[in-house]
């Protein structure tokens, strides 16, 4: 009896050492999980950001026949926030990427909380049909851009038109993660700047 209560209490002894092992695998495989999603948020809202950043202004040649962009009207808009999100970022493209006739793109990202208050990259595009693209972005920022006469940063962003041929972007997730983002913007569009409201 003496050597069956031995054996059961060294056996407990082993399966609390085994779970606390487990149990501590765990949190950091969740630990190392968190931080990769984060990284893979960031990877995928940068390329997004960069591929439609990257169209700004751009039109198929040769021109369609009912006319291209109004030239007058910005083709990137950065409408600066002041709000822990951080700023909007519109887009205007001709798409020729599409079967058939181009089709016009107006586009604006930003990042906000969703209906279940998880942060969420947004796309909306001008109908007002506004939806999630990556879970976890909760900030993008304008950091500054590089134009013809050199490097600025974003405190010299005022009210009015640019044309930056590289814009720098900050993007955070609600994990604190952050990434800077350095996108080419090869048409050379005609960029507004507008203190969001």
């Amino acid at each position: 009896m003496l050597e069956l209560l031995l054996a059961l209490a060294l056996a407990i002894l082993v399966g609390l050492a085994a779970a606390r092992l487990l149990a501590g695998s765990r949190s950091a495989e969740a630990a190392v999980s968190g931080g990769s999603d984060a990284a893979r948020a960031l990877d995928l809202a940068a390329g997004l950001l960069a591929g439609e950043l990257r169209r700004a202004g751009s039109e198929p040649y040769p021109p369609p026949a009912g006319g291209g962009l109004e030239p007058s009207q910005p083709s990137l808009v950065l409408a600066l926030g002041s709000g822990r999100h951080g700023d909007a970022l519109g887009v205007r493209y001709l798409d020729d990427r599409v079967q058939g006739a181009p089709v016009a793109r107006d586009l604006r990202f930003d990042a906000a909380l969703d209906g279940r208050g998880v942060f969420q990259l947004y796309r909306a595009t001008a109908s007002g049909n506004r939806q999630p693209v990556v879970q976890g972005i909760d900030t993008v920022r304008v950091v500054g851009w590089v134009d013809a006469a050199g490097a600025h940063p974003r405190s010299a962003l005022v009210a009015g038109p640019l044309r930056p041929w590289l814009l720098l972007l900050e993007l955070g997730t609600d994990g604190g993660a952050t990434r800077w983002l350095a996108a080419p913007l090869p048409g050379r569009p005609l960029a507004g700047v507008v203190t969001a409201p």
